[in-house]
């Protein structure tokens, strides 16, 4: 019971950011809401993500990845998902595997799962989080926004290569490896530059995120058709997907069991803020999108906790 009491503790500390964004939009000591959304956005996704993706590289030991398992387990562990997502979109109305699949594939592992995990399993596990937490971004940000398009039914729409390739997100996590060859002292250098802007990332996006529940609380009055579906699937069915996964993978492909835990915590994670933002370039239910953000985001303040506690008894 301690250990559960101790990860809501954690959780709280991380959600504090969530409620001052709430509470500072509350107040209306911001004049337009939405442009501060838009702003704070360009610099989570331009700046503070990829500073936090890269310095944990840069930065971190990797004792864990040398087995063939650390590596495999995301992509296999999203192709699932993406089966999944097309099984549960048979019962939601509509075509919604797309925005099914960007969810699921697009967790807030970054901004709220890496500084979660780091938190429940201590600094030991920045490094390999946060590679873990690289590849899955890769994956989201190359992968998400052609299946959102692909499945949503609009002909002639498409993501072009250019879209996906001048993403940050897919870039950050290549510096990162590249900047381990560089000299001690380049690499330290780096690492220190980097740093403030890597430790203003989880608090900023947390802080958006209340902004953004604040500015889109009309939503929490309906959900959109098949958001419980989104939610659903984002946080019982992908826990239990992962841990399916990484159960076979510790068995069969040497999986370390530290990360496999820490796959099981960041399966449990909500939809990413940044889901809404590629809904809303791709014209593809923006509304849908954020009212699973938000209730998933909600909904995981009991869940993660809970998912949190049993991650730490598994694999032992």
């Amino acid at each position: 019971m301690s250990s559960a009491l101790d990860n809501v503790g954690r959780l709280a500390v991380l959600a504090i950011p969530v409620f001052m964004g709430f509470l500072v939009a509350r107040l209306h000591l911001i004049e337009n809401v939405g442009s501060a959304i838009g702003g704070l956005n360009v610099y989570s996704l331009y700046v503070g993500f990829p500073a936090l993706i890269a310095a944990g590289i840069i930065t971190g030991r990797f004792d864990v990845s040398s087995n063939v398992g650390f590596w495999v387990a995301v992509p296999i562990l999203d192709i699932a998902l993406v089966m999944v997502c097309l099984l549960a979109a048979r019962f939601a109305p509509g075509r919604q595997a797309g925005t099914l699949a960007l969810v699921c594939l697009f967790g807030n592992t970054a901004y709220l799962g890496l500084p979660f995990v780091v938190s429940i399993f201590g600094e030991s596990v920045r490094g390999p989080a946060a590679l873990l937490v690289a590849i899955q971004v890769a994956i989201a940000a190359g992968v998400g926004p052609v299946v959102l398009v692909a499945w949503s039914g609009r002909a002639g729409q498409r993501v072009t290569a250019r879209q996906i390739v001048g993403q940050p997100l897919l870039w950050a996590p290549i510096l990162g490896v590249v900047a381990r060859w560089f000299p001690s002292g380049v690499r330290s250098g780096l690492a220190t530059a980097l740093a403030p802007l890597a430790a203003s990332a989880a608090p900023l996006a947390m802080f958006v995120l209340g902004l953004y529940l604040f500015d889109q609380r009309g939503l929490m009055r309906r959900a959109e058709p098949g958001v419980w579906v989104h939610v659903a699937v984002r946080l019982l069915v992908g826990p239990v997907l992962t841990f399916l996964v990484c159960l076979a993978l510790v068995e069969w492909a040497s999986l370390d069991r530290t990360a496999a835990r820490i796959l099981v915590v960041l399966g449990g994670v909500p939809a990413a803020v940044t889901t809404f933002a590629i809904a809303q370039q791709s014209d593809v239910a923006p509304a849908r999108v954020a009212s699973t953000v938000m209730r998933s985001s909600l909904v995981s303040l009991a869940t993660l906790p809970v998912l949190a506690t049993v991650a730490q008894q598994l694999f032992v």
